[in-house]
């Protein structure tokens, strides 16, 4: 596959969020730019009695015409 011209791959972050049993999201604790922090986080915040917590992983485009062609 030939990509455009100019076209940047995107990056990824990785957001620590809370959802409830039936997925329902209900915020996010935070947002980073590599998985082991995510997941530290998840662990500190499971320490301190914090549940149903997961790691979204979410790319993100620097410009608009390489969201359009990844989309």
């Amino acid at each position: 596959m030939k990509l455009p011209s100019g076209y940047r791959q995107p990056e990824w972050i990785y957001a620590v969020e809370w959802f409830d049993e039936d997925e329902k999201w209900h915020g996010q604790a935070g947002a980073f730019f590599s998985q082991e922090a995510a997941e530290a986080c998840m662990a500190q915040l499971e320490a301190e009695g914090q549940t149903d917590m997961v790691v979204n992983m979410i790319p993100v485009h620097s410009r608009l015409q390489d969201w359009q062609w990844d989309r």
